[in-house]
């Protein structure tokens, strides 16, 4: 069992269809460092019985590595929230040395912003820079063109002008050029449980036709 504690920094989403949750603003203690979330994308896998979970960090340049002392953690409640929205499953990544080592989905002995690696959970093991599938999930580790698209100067642009001209049809992707260490994992459902009704429905206590779908959400932790 290895502990590790914790500053933590979090990205949340919903999982239905296609949910996406941006992270930029990341607390003093972790923004621009290597524990440092860009970007948590969950949705819908290439086999409509899975889920595909992307986990992105910004990487200085092309050499920049994931960091050994930083656990990447997914949390998913697939119980709603009616008990609480905790981490009923982690899917936990961590890399030693060349590879990157996956554990889970698997229920966590503790929940909350300490956690524990059980070792008892290890599923596989991926070099750097490609993938593998074990058991039917798929697994990728490695760097990538950042896939997040935002035109920062015109959004600059459109925040400070009274009345403001709008976006307009195209856009220069400010993000275009960088580079982001991403982990990717595509897990059947059935490895997930029964995904609960949607949150919104939960906490407006009504019926709006949105789909069931899983609460999960990411964090990293330094040891």
């Amino acid at each position: 069992m290895k502990k590790i504690a914790l500053w933590s920094s979090i990205a949340i989403c919903a999982v239905a269809g296609v949910f996406i949750a941006a992270d930029h603003l990341d607390a003093p203690a972790v923004a621009m460092t290597t524990s440092d979330i860009a970007d948590f994308y969950a949705f819908e896998g290439a086999n409509a019985a899975s889920t595909t979970f992307v986990v992105t960090i910004p990487a200085a340049d092309a050499n920049a590595q994931f960091d050994e002392n930083v656990l990447i953690e997914i949390n998913i409640d697939n119980t709603g929230a009616a008990d609480g929205v905790i981490e009923d499953l982690v899917i936990q990544a961590i890399r030693q040395g060349d590879k990157m080592y996956f554990f889970g989905p698997y229920a966590p002995s503790q929940t909350g912003l300490n956690s524990t690696i059980n070792t008892d959970q290890f599923v596989a093991s991926v070099d750097i820079g490609s993938q593998t599938t074990v058991d039917g999930v798929n697994y990728f580790a490695g760097l990538r063109q950042d896939a997040f698209f935002f035109d920062f100067e015109r959004f600059n642009t459109v925040v400070g002008t009274a009345p403001a001209s709008g976006f307009g049809s195209t856009g220069n992707n400010t993000f275009a050029p960088l580079n982001v260490n991403a982990i990717v994992i595509e897990v059947p459902n059935s490895r997930l449980g029964t995904a609960p009704p949607h949150i919104v429905d939960q906490l407006l206590q009504t019926t709006t036709g949105l789909p069931a779908a899983y609460n999960v959400w990411v964090e990293t932790k330094r040891r």
